[in-house]
């Protein structure tokens, strides 16, 4: 027989992220003898209903219960939907999202300095410079 841990891992797996917001913070709530297990976005709080199939890890079907009035998805509502329905729509939700190294790469970028050769000792100095410091050499 299968733990509750187990069943979590399992149902997670459907849910890399949320397939409505594509947020990383999902909570799952799973207790054996209840008929329906939950799993929630704690960022666009959003619920879904999963209905087991026995105690072989088949997953019935997943609902989503309830979404923020602002979000997308209102079509899905009350629709009983296979999991793997829920896992492709979370992954194309990751590949949309920007990654963070994205993000820090376009802040890095904020300055370009161009540099100059001086025609009188061939050094390189800041194109905001009139003077070579190497030499004193006017451009």
């Amino acid at each position: 027989m299968s733990t509750e841990e187990e069943w979590k891992i399992h149902l997670a797996k459907f849910f890399p992220c949320c397939p409505l917001c594509g947020g990383d913070e999902i909570e799952i709530d799973i207790a054996f003898g209840r008929r329906f297990d939950y799993v929630f976005c704690l960022d666009c709080k959003a619920k879904w209903e999963a209905d087991w199939k026995g105690e072989d890890f088949l997953i019935e079907y997943v609902k989503l219960l309830e979404i923020d009035a602002n979000m997308e998805g209102r079509s899905y509502l009350k629709k009983e939907f296979p999991p793997d329905f829920w896992r492709k729509m979370a992954l194309r939700r990751q590949k949309i999202k920007p990654s963070k190294e994205a993000i820090v790469a376009k802040e890095v970028i904020k300055e370009i300095v161009v540099k100059v050769r001086c025609p009188y000792c061939g050094g390189l100095y800041d194109e905001i410079k009139d003077r070579c410091p190497h030499c004193g050499g006017k451009r």
